[in-house]
């Protein structure tokens, strides 16, 4: 045809390669910012949302005991026992505590005063206000923290305690203390204090056959932690062993001694 309607007309293959190049670099912008908006996931290991620290040990999950205590925590946790040596962890948890009525007044009169109230787990099978008045009783003698005249600690209604000392299973200890606390004996968590009932029951080899001493050893050593005492050693064969040291399981040549 001789019109212009019948001319075929050629491509215009510049055109085309400049709109095809604008597409692909739109297409890559567009690519680029998703790509640094999605999440990172690595191969077999999901994105997940790690939550912020509580700053309290006493989180219950569904699958231990049912009771929590009221206490509160500074989050920090000082284990005092190795896995050496450590209680079977038979005894069952309810996760209930038994709290002590009885009362003891302080010794001396000079000092800083800790008020401290005492919880017996139920499944320990422990008399609340007999396990108070051990307690009680080595607080107060004068071969214990109060023997120096700076402190002082008076055993007192939960209402007016300062300080919580729970005697817990080995399974109830560890949900008090945090995952982070190896708690087969004591740990202490703020003014919270713990002592294993089952090691307070059983005793250790350290102490065979004085379990009056090995009781006052918990109680001395879970009081210093309380205090901010840093741990000790043995300095010498047949010395007697620093109450800070862990007499537990290994008295490193020592000899046993509850006492500061």
């Amino acid at each position: 045809m001789d019109g212009p309607e019948g001319r075929r007309l050629a491509p215009n293959w510049g055109r085309i390669a400049l709109i095809a190049g604008s597409v692909a670099a739109l297409v890559g912008v567009v690519w680029g910012v998703q790509a640094m908006s999605a999440p990172v996931e690595r191969a077999g290991e999901p994105t997940i949302a790690v939550p912020a620290p509580t700053g309290t040990r006493f989180t219950t999950p569904s699958a231990t005991p049912s009771a929590t205590p009221t206490a509160t925590a500074s989050g920090t946790t000082s284990p005092t026992a190795t896995a050496s040596g450590s209680p079977a962890g038979t005894m069952k948890a309810s996760g209930e505590f038994d709290w002590a009525k009885t009362t003891a007044a302080a010794a001396g009169s000079q000092g800083t005063l800790h008020r401290y109230a005492v919880a017996v787990e139920t499944s320990a099978k422990l008399n609340a206000d007999s396990t108070a008045k051990t307690i009680a009783g080595v607080l107060n003698d004068p071969r214990s923290w109060t023997g120096d005249g700076d402190v002082r600690f008076a055993l007192v209604a939960r209402s007016k305690a300062t300080v919580n000392l729970y005697l817990a299973s080995s399974k109830t200890a560890a949900i008090l203390c945090g995952s982070d606390a190896e708690a087969d004996y004591s740990c202490i968590s703020g003014d919270t204090v713990v002592i294993n009932a089952e090691r307070w029951k059983s005793g250790a080899p350290t102490y065979a056959g004085d379990t009056a001493g090995y009781r006052a050893y918990l109680v001395n050593h879970a009081a210093g932690q309380l205090l901010g005492k840093k741990g000790a050693s043995c300095a010498g064969k047949g010395k007697k062993a620093p109450v800070m040291m862990r007499q537990s399981a290994d008295l490193r040549g020592c000899v046993a001694n509850p006492w500061p």
